[in-house]
């Protein structure tokens, strides 16, 4: 017979503790590994996920905090900025393009952008990867909608549907319901080319299979139902997180909150975009970038632009991917946490391989003596023993590995489902290397102890009759 046969014959007659040591040690390793991975993705992610964004400027209170809520849309901001502070920082510097944004709506669980056509135009979801329209257009008009491609496969909405936005973060989960349009809203009813245009229907829009008899629209309380959006354009997937975004023109959204603003304040809605104040043109951010040269990224007049900016005690400037870096920098202890926790799982699954063999020498003692009377060596038994642990640590580092690959992708599914931030972790195969041989290496060494002690049993003892 063997070594090797009998080494699965002796793991196979303790097949549960067997099973129960490889799981301990596989878990460890997935863990090792998903942590290892899901960090290097998620740096990845958020880099490229900042755009081709050179500056970030907002009312928010920190520089951090400004670029998770412009660029990553965690919140909406709370501080707006009034349209004359967007001349004036526009007209400070000559820049590439500035782009202002509005941002404190949502649909269905989706952040929603207001902003310029040129966002669509200038702004990269990922540095050197523009926009792709896979059907309509640009926004051009108020009261219009791009929908990205995450919104567009959620919620099933394309071309010439329509909908209503929903104030602050909205409901996500399933769509809801179409809202049949019982009663006129107020867009009917407002004068002005944009809104006639709007609930006009295009007799081309006819034979697409949408209803136009229906508006979506949240189950949430307070639901912008005075003005009705038209889908116009659906943005093919850029495979960052701004797939998530519902994309609208900067007019429309603030001719929506000056109807909130002004029925707080008791005062007449207005009834176009023309009759739109100061105080309703407010934005929450300005996405910046400054000229460079070709094939270049940055210039040398960011920092003087940066630090001018800086200066202006009214507003919040930030460098996106700084920041990128000080939120891995915080999280980076997080990290060690996880990876102290993993090793601590791996250290307990390399002990309890230990415990497992050491027992297991008590009920071998009469094999060992048995295979010692048919001429095998000391050296043979406690090569055995040695190399059955070495196997369950290595059993343990593929189910670890083969955990981790399903486990990350099941964290990345959930990551962006939750949050939208898109990653993708892929296993590195050097780091699963070292730690599969770092796992061997650590189980061959807890079967140390046991491999000498089958070495040092007494073959006379052991082959006494049983009682």
């Amino acid at each position: 017979m063997t070594d090797l046969r009998l080494i699965l014959k002796s793991l196979m007659a303790r097949a549960a503790s067997t099973a129960v040591t490889c799981l301990l040690i596989a878990i460890a390793v997935a863990l090792l590994l998903s942590m290892l991975s899901l960090r290097e993705a998620g740096r990845r992610s958020f880099t490229r996920g900042v755009g081709n964004a050179h500056l970030v400027v907002s009312g928010d209170s920190s520089p951090l905090v400004a670029v998770l809520n412009g660029l990553f849309y965690a919140n909406p901001p709370r501080a707006a900025l009034p349209e004359s502070k967007v001349i004036e920082i526009t007209t400070s510097f000559p820049w590439a393009w500035a782009i202002p944004t509005q941002l404190g709506d949502s649909f269905r669980g989706f952040p929603v952008i207001a902003t310029t056509p040129q966002f669509l135009e200038d702004f990269e979801p990922a540095p050197g990867e523009p926009w792709v329209f896979s059907q309509g257009r640009n926004i051009e008009r108020p009261f219009e909608v791009v929908l990205a491609s995450g919104v567009a496969a959620a919620t099933g909405l394309g071309i010439g549907d329509r909908l209503h936005l929903t104030h602050g973060i909205g409901v996500g989960g399933s769509p809801p319901p179409s809202a049949p349009v019982t009663e006129p809203s107020l867009v009917a009813s407002v004068p002005g080319p944009e809104v006639e245009d709007l609930v006009e229907e295009d007799p081309a829009d006819h034979g697409h299979g949408h209803d136009h008899g229906h508006v979506h629209a949240d189950d949430g309380e307070h639901v912008h139902d005075e003005v009705i959006f038209e889908v116009v354009g659906v943005l093919a997937p850029s495979g960052t997180h701004h797939d998530r975004l519902v994309v609208t023109e900067l007019q429309g959204a603030w001719f929506i909150h000056a109807i909130d603003r002004r029925e707080l304040a008791g005062r007449a809605a207005p009834g176009s975009v023309e009759q739109l104040e100061e105080a309703d043109r407010l934005i929450t951010g300005i996405l910046l970038r400054t000229p460079v040269r070709a094939g270049r990224n940055s210039a040398a007049a960011l920092q003087g632009a940066f630090d001018r900016l800086r200066r202006d005690p009214s507003i919040t400037v930030a460098s996106p991917s700084t920041q990128v870096d000080r939120l891995f920098g915080i999280v980076a202890s997080l990290d060690a946490v996880f990876i102290a926790l993993g090793a601590g799982i791996l250290l307990s699954g390399v002990i309890s391989v230990m415990l497992v063999l050491w027992n297991s020498m008590e009920l071998r003692r009469r094999q060992i003596a048995v295979l010692r009377v048919l001429g095998c060596p000391q050296r043979r038994i406690l090569g055995l023993v040695l190399t059955e642990s070495a196997i369950i640590g290595m059993i343990g580092a593929i189910a670890g590995g083969l955990l981790a690959v399903g486990g990350a992708s099941l964290a990345a599914g959930l990551l962006a489902m939750r949050t939208g931030v898109v990653v993708s972790p892929t296993v590195d195969p050097k780091a699963a290397v070292l730690i599969a041989a770092g796992t061997v290496a650590l189980a061959a060494l807890a079967g140390v102890a046991p491999a000498i002690k089958a070495y040092r049993t007494p073959v006379a003892d052991n082959l006494r009759p049983l009682d």
